[in-house]
């Protein structure tokens, strides 16, 4: 029997790759974008580190300041929920729903202890959360003692299901973040509280599934089904429906012949488009939106121990276009500091556009010092 032939899609570089990233997540050029625009063509944005999402805007937008990020948030433009990944991200309000739908697989599965719970608890417990926050924020400690007070006799004494229920609660009863954990200043306890019953509305299965596989291609494309998988947790079933459905899709291969997908109109620049040295917030998506081991299209294999580890991600540069060191933000009353630890020798003119762009960020992370500075 013959072997199967093997469609002869077009083959992208790895700087091809990296380009089309770049492009994508307004990395090549600042862009003059709306807020609510802007987090969407980027698929949300990582928001674990309250500062990050603004750091995030302001190496994209031109013209970025706090208060646009913080003016979408209060006015509710923007929600801040634990989403993909089961990690927490800002997403638009008119798509939130789409988000928590499609991503909630993932965020059930995520931690979830062996032989439990039973959904009918789980889903006793997630009304009767939604509940006690419904009109009153509340904190992790608070929900905490709620639960504990009806815990389901399942896990009365079972102290893994009691920290799962908690966790359950905070990501997968459909509760979201108060405003004020979104802003660039939190670094209080953060405050979880119901959503209005326009955001509870979610659309049907399928078109919130084909809302997060075209988010992902059209911010980080062209990508595999493991690309997909691993930034959404989405299951794969569920991708690969999605991507049946959406028309206008193209597919290619990266050189080690993984097959990739991408909407036919997303920017796939030359690989010797210019790329200017850039500086990435922590926990950058740019950085996590593939499969781990094909990272590499912005982060060299022999960087990734130093940028991500113990559920962290550093703060970075891009030189090139690939992550070429970390940097460090710190303060004192009088003067401000973007230090560079650049993982190799830094040539003259890239150290130039870094300094100035530091400088720049330092200003925007600590606008009242008296000076702001780069040490390389």
């Amino acid at each position: 029997m013959p072997a199967r032939a093997i469609p002869a899609f077009p083959t992208l570089t790895l700087r091809e790759l990296n380009r089309a990233l770049l492009a994508r997540q307004m990395l090549l050029e600042r862009q003059r974008v709306g807020v609510v625009d802007a987090v969407e063509r980027l698929g949300g944005l990582q928001a674990q580190w309250a500062p990050a999402p603004y750091v995030a805007l302001w190496t994209r937008l031109k013209g970025f300041e706090r208060d646009q990020l913080t003016k979408a948030i209060d006015n509710g433009e923007l929600i801040k929920a634990t989403l993909m990944r089961a990690t927490l991200h800002l997403v638009s309000r008119r798509e939130f729903a789409a988000y928590s739908l499609a991503t909630m697989d993932g965020r059930f599965g995520a931690w979830r202890p062996p032989g439990g719970p039973l959904l009918a608890d789980l889903e006793r417990m997630h009304a009767d959360v939604m509940k006690f926050a419904a009109k009153t924020p509340r904190t992790r400690e608070e929900i905490r003692d709620h639960i504990a007070e009806h815990m389901p006799k399942s896990a009365a004494k079972d102290e893994r299901l009691r920290s799962w229920f908690v966790w359950a609660a905070l990501a997968t009863s459909g509760l979201i973040w108060h405003a004020d954990g979104a802003h660039f200043e939190h670094r209080q306890l953060a405050r979880h509280v119901a959503p209005p019953a326009a955001l509870r509305k979610a659309p049907k299965a399928d078109a919130a599934y084909d809302i997060v596989v075209r988010h992902h291609l059209a911010a980080f494309g062209p990508a595999s089904v493991a690309d997909i998988a691993t930034w959404s947790s989405v299951r794969v079933p569920h991708i690969r429906g999605a991507l049946a459905r959406i028309k206008d899709l193209v597919r290619f291969r990266d050189e080690k012949g993984r097959e990739l997908f991408d909407v036919r109109r997303a920017p796939r620049p030359p690989a010797e488009t210019p790329a200017a040295p850039k500086y990435l917030a922590r926990f950058d998506a740019t950085i996590l939106g593939h499969d781990s081991a094909e990272r590499t299209r912005i982060l060299p294999a022999e960087y990734k121990k130093k940028v991500i580890f113990s559920a962290e991600v550093w703060q970075t540069f891009l030189v090139d276009g690939f992550v070429s060191g970390r940097y460090r933000l710190s303060a004192t009353k009088k003067e401000a500091i973007v230090a560079l630890e650049p993982f190799k020798p830094l040539k003259k003119a890239d150290k130039v556009v870094l300094t100035e762009e530091g400088e720049r960020l330092a200003h925007f992370y600590y606008p009242d010092a008296r000076i702001h500075g780069v040490r390389a």
